[in-house]
């Protein structure tokens, strides 16, 4: 157990953390991580979510619990097929991890990505190491009783606050997609993001539609890779008269080139990253200017440290970060916390929906007001894993066939 330093001179906020961090460096014994295990939820969805390459029927959530012998446990969340997550989590790096102390975490990140014969530069790998790294960085958080963002460079925010995008508006018939979009706008929201992607012509009705309903508000189209590159810029070509605040994934992550050439013959800014995967994809993204706007993802890229790293070779480049961000409760309080403390990001992804597994996961109830997240101060990342949510939400295979939404 760390030693408990008394202290009877009065501090400032600023001390009283410097202390903390410096009597927990003062052990008996190190920390050491004793288990992990992945938690399953899933919820089903009353009505289908549309996108350009189907329908999807549920949203699951694949969290990673870190257990330690100092009875401190963190939670984090790997973005992909939860089944795969626990998969991995129970063949290969549960094992690699118990024993380690959890404060090590560059230490225990360079085992897991390239620790064996062969590395796991990309895929569902990474997905659930970002799980478990931003568990350690939880831990760490609740043992030193600070927000992670103050370990990772502080409050970089003129204002406690973040401005958000409403996210998603998925695949539906115009006139709903657009009284949607107006509601989102009436909340307080100036920026809302749609999916398309379903062809040309019935793109161009929807995005016609909420433009109208929302007027000069920011309006985001993603298209979840769908299109080839003369589709791609056939859909931009058409979408620039209707004053995109963005224009998302259009092409599949590995087309660099094809997003090169899209940026220099559409006059609408590139956003892509969520599928990239360590700063050592985005590198090539910012070499050859393929994008405008970067979103790297928490729980797929490798966790806090290396989006953190991204976002610092972003700022390199000039490019502003917008983290990816549609999980579940945890991904979202890891995403603030990567967005408290680092200068080069903006533009906070947040699900209006009312969604069970977001807000009810976090530590406390977030404060949103005319379009800002104010930054929480809770230990860790800011969440609350409970035996009834669990119950509740526990997993269970879709009762109909549709795309899988993670």
């Amino acid at each position: 157990m760390p030693i408990q330093l008394q202290i009877s001179v009065r501090l400032s906020k600023n001390e009283k953390y410097e202390l903390l961090i410096n009597s927990a460096r003062i052990r008996r014994r190190i920390m050491k991580i004793t288990d992990v295990e992945t938690v399953k939820l899933a919820y089903p969805l009353e009505k289908p979510l549309g996108a350009s390459k189907g329908d999807f029927y549920q949203r699951t959530s694949a969290l990673v619990r870190v257990y330690t012998d100092e009875d401190i446990i963190g939670v984090g969340e790997g973005l992909t097929d939860a089944l795969v997550v626990e998969a991995i989590i129970e063949k290969k790096l549960k094992g690699m991890v118990i024993g380690e102390d959890p404060f090590n975490i560059e230490k225990i990140w360079k085992k897991l990505f390239a620790g064996s014969v062969y590395w796991e530069l990309k895929g569902a790998t990474l997905c659930a190491i970002s799980g478990l790294e931003v568990a350690l960085w939880d831990i760490i958080g609740k043992a030193l009783k600070v927000p992670v963002y103050k370990l990772l460079g502080g409050n970089c925010r003129s204002e406690n606050k973040i401005l958000a995008y409403a996210s998603d508006l998925f695949w539906d018939e115009p006139e709903a997609m657009a009284e949607t979009a107006a509601k989102y706008v009436k909340q307080g929201f100036s920026i809302v993001k749609t999916h398309l992607g379903r062809g040309l012509e019935e793109d161009e009705k929807r995005v016609k539609a909420m433009r109208e309903a929302i007027g000069d508000k920011g309006l985001m189209v993603d298209i979840n890779c769908a299109y080839d590159r003369v589709t791609a810029y056939r859909e931009g070509k058409m979408l620039e008269k209707y004053d995109l605040f963005w224009y998302e994934e259009p092409l599949p992550p590995y087309d660099v080139d094809g997003y090169v050439e899209l940026k220099r013959r559409v006059n609408i800014p590139i956003a892509t990253g969520e599928n990239d995967f360590t700063k050592l994809s985005f590198k090539e993204l910012f070499i050859k200017n393929a994008i405008d706007y970067a979103m790297p993802d928490i729980n797929r890229l490798g966790g806090l440290l290396e989006s953190k790293k991204v976002c610092a070779l972003a700022e390199a480049f000039n490019v502003v970060c917008s983290p990816h961000n549609w999980t579940s409760g945890v991904g979202l309080a890891a995403t603030i916390q990567l967005m408290a403390c680092t200068p080069s990001c903006e533009l906070l992804e947040f699900d209006p929906t009312g969604y069970p597994l977001y807000e009810p996961l976090l530590a406390k109830p977030l404060k949103v007001k005319d379009g800002y997240v104010e930054i929480p101060d809770s230990p860790g990342i800011g969440v609350n894993l409970t035996d009834k949510i669990i119950e509740k939400y526990q997993f269970k295979p879709p009762k109909k066939k549709g795309l899988t939404l993670y």
